[in-house]
């Protein structure tokens, strides 16, 4: 992978039974300036880099935190990252930020669930940081499960913080609390898909806010995709490349040594986005916007595929 920054663990603590809190400094170098919202990829073995979500970090932008939930049955990065110890070194590549905090003065409402709570941290720490006023609502299943219930109470953000656990307050009924916002307000989520899903059937029903949202989990799908088999093209060279419908853009072009620097593999980070000079995409990703996927010039390789039969990439 391109572009990474040899790290090193340095702390490494139990936020609660599940998640823990892991502290990197970069042994050479400094990594690009830090901001609310961004994520980093960590490289964690052969064909093994997830990205996950910075919750804090130092203004030398030597080092930075991330936390990460063990997830015995997942797809085995976050067991990986739960199996390092201190002073394990490794290579770590970004930061880059799929959900910034918007400079304009609109009411501000952050909603973390789960484990999707550590991007909504770091924006109410840079909020509280700038005077803005905004309100938190943290959502979990049980208090126990509530990592980042301290880290919030330290930033002394009183009534504009708000832990809701489900066992005790029951689900959070959304329409009643879009409807309790003014319509200009913005809401910045991540958790789950399905409370991602809520929050956006209820806000454009309502025709109320702004939602902005990042995914840690691929999108819900109702139905099989069919996939067909295309051809892209390699702008550079003029080389023709072969796309099987049982394989994605990003494992072709890797496999025949093409070094296209990627991170979730699942659509989510954005890390794989590429240019395209010719040819209709299907996109598959979560991270573009409906505008830029209407501007047909970019795609994520991860999971993007073609609707022509042939696509002409910038490489």
């Amino acid at each position: 992978m391109a572009n990474t920054i040899r790290s090193r663990l340095t702390k490494k603590i139990d936020l609660s039974d599940e998640i823990s809190s892991f502290t990197f400094e970069a042994i050479d170098g400094v990594f690009d300036a830090f901001d609310a919202g961004c994520h980093v990829d960590v490289v964690l073995g052969p064909d093994l880099v997830r990205n996950y979500s910075v919750w804090e970090w130092q203004q030398d932008r030597k080092s930075f935190s991330v936390a990460v939930k063990r997830e015995d049955n997942g797809r085995g990065g976050s067991l990986a990252m739960h199996h390092l110890q201190e002073g394990a070194e490794l290579e770590i590549a970004g930061p880059r930020n799929n959900f910034p905090l918007q400079s304009d003065d609109q009411p501000v409402v952050l909603i973390g669930g789960g484990i999707g709570v550590t991007p909504i941290y770091a924006m109410a720490s840079e909020l509280k940081k700038a005077g803005r006023e905004f309100r938190v609502y943290y959502l979990v299943r049980s208090k126990e499960h509530a990592a980042f219930h301290g880290l919030f109470k330290d930033l002394d953000l009183g009534a504009n913080y708000q832990l809701h656990c489900d066992d005790t307050d029951g689900y959070l009924d959304l329409q009643a609390f879009v409807q309790s916002y003014p319509e200009n307000t913005h809401y910045y989520i991540c958790g789950p898909e399905v409370l991602l899903k809520r929050l956006q059937d209820v806000s454009g029903e309502q025709v109320r806010g702004i939602v902005f949202f990042e995914r840690f989990s691929a999108p819900i799908s109702s139905a099989e995709v069919d996939n067909t088999a295309f051809t892209v093209v390699i702008n550079s060279t003029g080389e023709h490349i072969a796309i099987p419908s049982d394989e994605s853009i990003l494992s072709v072009l890797n496999s025949k040594g093409f070094d296209v620097h990627y991170g979730c593999s699942s659509g989510l980070c954005g890390s794989c986005i590429t240019d395209v000079l010719e040819g209709e995409i299907d996109h598959r990703d979560s991270v573009l916007d409906d505008e830029e996927r209407a501007e047909g010039d970019c795609m994520c390789v991860c999971v993007s595929r073609a609707k022509s039969e042939v696509l002409v990439l910038d490489m």
